[in-house]
């Protein structure tokens, strides 16, 4: 498919939003805190200096703010990423609340947004000084993996490709930068030209996958180029 035809782009974070009216954008909201939601809780643990519990509360807070405030109707996916807007609204809701924290009424019959596995797993207590937009990135970019990694697993699985996951899964998650081809093909019981074989048909894969998960992020082929450089900036084995 192309990537500059007008329709490249028909069901994004974007289109989600804006779409239709108030009534229609709490499902929205709904999706979105669950796909987001540890980037979210991590910017604002970071920003507000919390524990788990706070920073689930403030998760809570923001979407019911999202929808309290309609503040999706500033949404204008012409002016960039849908990342951005994020930490934009984000910013928004923390100076709002910091303002009001003292005259907020607890309960109150606020509408209420379902977080789902909002405390499953822990959120790294960000470095000291670490900037909330950072921490944002850097989970967001985690997620992204995650979720291609767990995709690329099932998908290889029930296709007979067990192996091919296995030893892409060693040799760029592991961690183990000293886990070479020939460490991998003994691990395996497997030629070196198997390794590369496998390595190869996988990281395609791995990468059409995570450029699937960020087409949901942006509006235009521009702007998806530029997130998978952001999200490939790292730099790979």
């Amino acid at each position: 498919m192309n990537d500059s035809q007008p329709d490249f782009f028909p069901s994004t974070c974007w289109s989600r939003i804006v779409a239709g009216g108030p009534a229609s954008r709490k499902p929205d909201l709904d999706a979105l805190a669950h796909t987001y939601l540890r980037p979210i809780q991590a910017w604002l643990r970071c920003r507000l200096a919390s524990g788990p519990d706070d920073a689930g509360d403030a998760t809570q807070d923001f979407f019911v703010w999202m929808i309290e405030t309609d503040f999706v109707s500033r949404a204008d996916p012409t002016r960039g990423r849908f990342r951005a807007f994020l930490k934009t609204a984000l910013r928004h809701f923390a100076v709002d609340r910091e303002r009001k924290r003292r005259s907020l009424k607890q309960g109150g019959g606020r509408a209420a947004v379902p977080l789902h596995d909002a405390n499953e797993e822990p959120i790294a207590v960000a470095a000291k000084g670490a900037m909330p937009d950072d921490v944002l990135d850097a989970t967001w970019r985690a997620d992204l993996v995650e979720r291609a990694t767990a995709r690329l697993e099932q998908e290889f699985q029930a296709s007979g490709k067990a192996t091919t996951f296995l030893v892409f899964r060693d040799y760029f998650l592991a961690g183990d930068a000293e886990l070479d081809h020939a460490a991998v093909a003994a691990r395996h019981g497997l030629r070196l030209t198997d390794v590369s074989n496998h390595l190869r048909v996988a990281k395609r894969r791995f990468r059409e996958l995570l450029r699937e998960a960020v087409i949901e992020t942006v509006g235009d082929a521009a702007e998806l180029r530029d997130e998978l450089r952001w999200l490939f900036e790292e730099g790979a084995r």
